[in-house]
């Protein structure tokens, strides 16, 4: 009687499945990590359109205080703000008004100062009126509600935006989900692609930092410098304008020269 053999067929097929498997595998699990972080992302980048909007509106009661904007913002992306626990970021879920007071009370997060990173949490930029716009002088208040200072001239439009705040608000959101963090970041970044590969302008002047405008980072770049420690964050930005409902105060508020927003991610 002869002795049953194997099928001389499976010991191949089976070596195949191994390799297809490790193939796929990791790009199955990057799929799945990478909807998950650009959906968080995509939340806090309503988040912060709306963040833009209490804080535009904290600036025009309260004569574009710079602290009191911040405060708003920070108040609204309060549920997406997370911790470094060692290892990886926890964001505490916001379900009462103990749970905003016991997040409120995290390190750094009532100052807006990021305790592991020399970020804001919530940047705010005043994009305009600028000192030129609203008469430069250092002593002077601009009362918001006088005909004067917002129609009449040449250019009644662009005399109309003098008694309108518009800000920035950059969130500088930290990253959760492990591996997906380090590749939308460092693609975001163009770490890995070569320069005569990217798009756009060839900068000649240096490398500028993320936070203003460049691709890549230097010494100098917050951003690179916890991405080397492991902790990636992104900008995500918003803007909104809105008519003031209080005087600027050019002693107290250190409006710009010049526009310095940037197009919103």
């Amino acid at each position: 009687m002869r002795a049953h053999r194997g099928n001389p067929h499976s010991d191949r097929e089976s070596g195949q499945v191994a390799v297809e498997s490790a193939i796929v595998l990791p790009l199955f699990v990057f799929l799945i990590l990478g909807i998950l972080q650009l959906g968080l992302m995509h939340q806090a980048r309503l988040l912060t359109k709306y963040a833009a909007y209490k804080a535009v509106r904290a600036g025009s009661l309260n004569s574009a205080n710079m602290e009191k904007m911040e405060r708003a913002a920070v108040a609204v992306l309060l549920p997406l703000i997370s911790k470094d626990v060692g290892g990886g970021e926890y964001i505490k879920s916001i379900g009462s008004a103990s749970d905003f007071a016991a997040k409120w009370n995290w390190a750094g997060v009532k100052t807006n100062k990021m305790p592991d990173a020399n970020l804001k949490f919530a940047k705010v930029t005043i994009c305009g009126p600028t000192k030129d716009e609203v008469g430069g002088g250092s002593n002077k208040e601009m009362d918001f509600d006088d005909p004067a200072n917002s129609t009449g001239g040449f250019d009644e439009w662009e005399r109309g935006q003098r008694t309108k705040l518009r800000i920035q608000v950059t969130f500088n959101y930290r990253m959760p989900i492990p591996f997906a963090n380090w590749v939308i970041h460092a693609s975001a970044r163009n770490k890995e692609v070569p320069e005569v590969l990217r798009l756009g302008k060839k900068n000649t002047g240096g490398l500028k930092s993320l936070e203003n405008g460049g691709a890549s980072g230097g010494g100098s770049d917050p951003y690179a410098s916890a991405a080397s420690r492991g902790l990636y964050i992104f900008p995500i930005r918003a803007t909104y304008t809105m008519r003031m409902q209080s005087n600027f105060f050019l002693s107290r508020n250190a409006l710009p020269t010049s526009n310095q927003c940037q197009f919103a991610f």
